[in-house]
């Protein structure tokens, strides 16, 4: 990218928390937080204090299927900024101090995670919808699996996982490829390579529609949180279902947030989002409104959920979603680390790079049968749920009610 400078880089592993032992939920969040404690060539303090003399952002999340490590800052601190990240990534330095210091930090963000109902909400709706299966386990782990994690667990789970064959390196910017590859051969120059080791991938997810109510009387909203399977990342349906959900709920022009919001006025934002993992997706619809208005809120986004199924997509509304899609693709394009971090979720998902002009024609492509077979397979398909948080009773609504609805 010769017009910026800035460069970002990312170290993709492919651990994350579907992939870790139900009795150690949390392991990879833990990791990528303890890889900043310390390595063998930099204490905690010249981790942060190299950090901050870079500018820019470095920082590292988990998913439920990779962790990521990345920077962002100018394109003449290349060199210092992937000695960085390789460093805390590849030559971590476990000491029992660490642990614990991060235990403790682990469980307070559990906290804050609980303390947001809107949070809570979802994670809560995801785990009864996927119950028994890695991909609905919370990324953070529970309060109790990471006070039993130990310093052998994160050891062992370290060295089988952080592997060279198991890493993705994506680097984005004003840099020329060839100084780049140089880098990151010189980064993995002497880890070891072996047969690779990864843990093979769970069966598909089996959807368990329910309706979960977890009362909160100090709150001034009901939370609300509706969901249903959907269409997994790798499949070729996902440009249909990109297209559905925007059109469901993804702007201020969508089905949802005219209804709900502009004509009757019960909440102040309504969104729909869909999450999409190599073996399954989930589609879900999120609002908060008083708690005298939850009924009637679900009543009618249930109600614009049927008209959608019933009547399908507009012409109009398809072209919309068409040019939201494709504008925000080509605008995301502009950011080196969304560039960055779009290449490495392509190679992890599909094992290539799409060009943009491709995944334009694929998303152009998209005719209105497709997203009426597609409104029909997910709003159809029995999974629907719903789960509240707030100062609210039982609903009076059963799994079986919801698929009704929008039949």
């Amino acid at each position: 990218m010769e017009d910026v400078r800035s460069v970002s880089l990312g170290f993709f592993v492919r651990a994350g928390s579907a992939s870790e032992p139900p009795e150690r939920q949390g392991l990879s969040h833990f990791l990528e937080h303890l890889l900043f404690k310390r390595t063998r060539r930099r204490t905690t303090v010249e981790i942060a204090t190299e950090i901050d003399r870079l500018g820019g952002d470095v920082d590292a999340f988990t998913t439920k299927e990779y962790t990521g490590f990345y920077c962002r800052t100018l394109d003449s601190r290349f060199d210092r900024a992937i000695d960085l990240v390789a460093d805390v990534v590849l030559s971590s330095a476990f000491r029992g101090s660490d642990v614990e210091v991060e235990r403790g930090v682990i469980l307070e963000e559990i906290g804050e995670a609980n303390d947001n109902p809107e949070d809570l909400a979802h994670e809560n709706l995801v785990r009864a919808l996927w119950k028994d299966h890695p991909l609905g386990a919370p990324i953070l782990g529970t309060a109790e699996t990471v006070a039993a994690i130990r310093k052998r667990d994160l050891e062992d789970y370290y060295a089988s996982r952080y592997r060279p064959e198991n890493f993705i390196v994506s680097v984005a910017g004003r840099i020329a490829p060839r100084r780049a590859i140089a880098a990151v051969e010189r980064a993995f120059r002497k880890e070891r390579r072996g047969r690779p080791r990864r843990v093979p991938d769970p069966t598909a997810p089996r959807a368990h529609a329910h309706v979960m109510v977890q009362a909160r009387p100090g709150l001034e909203q009901a939370h609300l949180c509706l969901g249903m399977a959907a269409t997994p990342q790798t499949s070729p349906r996902r440009y249909a279902a990109g297209l559905l959900d925007a059109i469901l709920g993804g702007g201020m022009s969508s089905r949802l947030f005219q209804e709900v919001r502009e004509r009757r006025g019960l909440v102040y934002t309504i969104a729909s989002s869909l999450a999409a993992y190599r073996l399954g997706g989930y589609e879900t619809v999120s609002a908060a409104c008083a708690p005298r208005h939850l009924e009637r809120v679900l009543d009618v986004t249930l109600k614009e959920l049927r008209r959608l199924r019933r009547g399908g997509v507009r012409p109009r509304e398809l072209a919309w979603a068409k040019e939201s899609l494709t504008g925000n693709l080509i605008l995301s394009l502009e950011s080196t680390v969304s560039r960055m971090s779009s290449a490495a979720r392509q190679q992890f998902y599909f094992g290539r790079v799409e060009p943009v002009e491709e995944t334009i024609r694929k998303v152009d492509a998209v005719a209105l049968e497709d997203i009426d077979a597609e409104a029909d397979r997910v709003l159809g398909g029995g999974s629907l749920s719903v789960s509240v948080v707030g100062n609210v009773g039982r609903l009076k609504l059963k799994p079986a009610d919801l698929a009704a609805a929008v039949s």
